[in-house]
């Protein structure tokens, strides 16, 4: 799977070899269902699909809250992929001085705990 960013949705990118799912750039789509719709089955299918360890990247600049929903499900979708057996890495990087984004990682973090999860700051 590989969706190019626009100006109101994020780059995606799910990879097989290595096993990575990258998202990256700004969150609010006019239709939220829609364009999270196929990531979230594509996340959903792993789990009996794949074996193997899930490295995630999340690189947000903005998200509203209709895509954050959206994330929740598709976290919920990789901590399916980690009780089915598998190692699951996920790194939110978000910049130095954006904290709305680095305490939204913390919130994910914090709700999603036995997943390895790791909010890095960048600049």
């Amino acid at each position: 799977m590989n969706i190019a960013a626009t100006e109101r949705t994020p780059a995606i990118s799910l990879t097989h070899n290595p096993l990575k799912l990258v998202m990256k750039g700004e969150s609010f789509p006019e239709d939220v269902s829609a364009f999270y719709g196929e990531v979230i089955t594509a996340i959903n299918q792993l789990a009996t699909s794949v074996k193997g360890k899930l490295e995630v990247e999340m690189a947000f600049i903005y998200i509203n809250s209709s895509s954050i929903k959206a994330m929740y499900r598709i976290f919920e979708g990789i901590d399916a992929y980690r009780q089915a057996g598998n190692d699951v890495q996920v790194v939110w990087r978000a910049e130095e001085d954006d904290d709305i984004m680095q305490e939204l990682g913390e919130d994910f973090k914090d709700r999603f705990q036995a997943l390895n999860f790791t909010v890095e700051q960048h600049g």
